[in-house]
């Protein structure tokens, strides 16, 4: 089993994970790898797969935050000829398409309930219906799924069923983060930089020393994600230079946040807005964003989902009429 040169770490974090992920290839057991959004979590799933007795078979990815709810069926399992309205011909899916091979749920919290039952259906009886066909194709086929913080909350809420996590869940591989793997970053920003140079046509740029403690001195909420975007950024706004990268050249990893900070701030006090007001509009604006999901709003704004909840109900029942009258009384 080989890794590329970007997949050997040098931190004790990321090699427990690539370890387990090794221990698991040649095993047929159902994959769920958790973590941070950004810390390359359908990566570790091919690398799942290439490692694997399977790497010879497909390796088909379902990023399931992508597919409109109503059309998951038809995607992953396949359907008629007819069999819904604009079914203009059979069409296989993607669970078929995965046989012989590894099917990747990207995202499962996102996997809308109507899906799940036939899905259960596939792990538990290796068999897959179309839609308007009443015989069941018999698949071989090993699933792997990510799925981030949010999928806590689906199945608190009952949007995930429990037996179905359980099946997917045979074993669970957390990814970390990359503030718990900063001895990483060296080979990490040599590795992504070179892979962006060769992309774009750019000089291959190195990083000075002042600039990687600049780096590692970042908290990377983002993770690699965040990395990547970085170091593309400053590639391009730097394709006349061909010495190293300065740290100068990174100051909009702290500038940006301060600044966008300082316009609102700013914005907040020339409007007259109560504070209280301000963060109702913050919490319920991160809502929408996170389509009323809790945890990702919370996440949004650096809470818990526990203070994120009980601040957002706090705030609710202090603008309701009856939280008015109780609070003038």
């Amino acid at each position: 089993m080989t890794r590329t040169p970007s997949d050997v770490p040098s931190s004790p974090a990321q090699q427990e994970f690539l370890g387990e992920l090794e221990r698991l290839a040649s095993s047929p057991v159902s994959v769920l790898i958790r973590g941070e959004h950004g810390v390359g979590k359908s990566r570790a799933a091919g690398l799942l797969h290439r490692l694997g007795e399977r790497a010879s078979g497909p390796l088909v990815v379902v990023d399931l935050g992508a597919l409109a709810p109503s059309l998951m069926e038809a995607e992953l399992f396949g359907h008629e000829e007819g069999s819904f309205t604009g079914a203009h011909r059979a069409r296989m899916g993607r669970v078929r398409r995965a046989d012989g091979g590894t099917l990747l749920l990207d995202g499962i919290e996102d996997l809308a309930l109507e899906a799940q039952g036939k899905l259960l259906r596939v792990l538990q009886e290796r068999v897959v219906e179309p839609l308007g066909s009443a015989e069941p194709v018999p698949v071989d086929v090993r699933i792997v799924s990510t799925a981030g913080p949010e999928l806590d909350e689906a199945l608190d809420q009952g949007r995930f069923r429990e037996d179905l996590y359980f099946r997917l869940a045979v074993v669970v591989v957390q990814a970390p983060a990359l503030r718990a793997r900063r001895e990483d970053l060296p080979g990490l920003c040599d590795a992504i930089l070179k892979q962006i140079s060769e992309r774009a046509c750019l000089a291959t740029r190195t990083l000075g020393s002042d600039s990687m403690e600049r780096l590692l001195a970042h908290p990377w909420p983002g993770n690699v994600r965040e990395l990547e975007n970085a170091l593309e950024r400053v590639l391009v706004l730097g394709a006349e230079s061909t010495g190293p990268v300065a740290a100068g050249e990174f100051d909009f990893l702290e500038e940006g946040l301060a600044d966008a900070d300082l316009r609102l701030a700013r914005q907040v006090l020339s409007h007259g807005i109560a504070l209280d007001a301000m963060d109702l509009a913050l919490m319920e604006e991160a809502l929408v964003q996170g389509r009323d999901n809790h945890s990702a709003a919370a996440r949004a704004l650096g809470l818990s989902r526990k203070a994120f909840n009980y601040r957002l109900r706090k705030l609710r029942e202090e603008r309701s009429p009856d939280g008015a009258q109780e609070g003038e009384a």
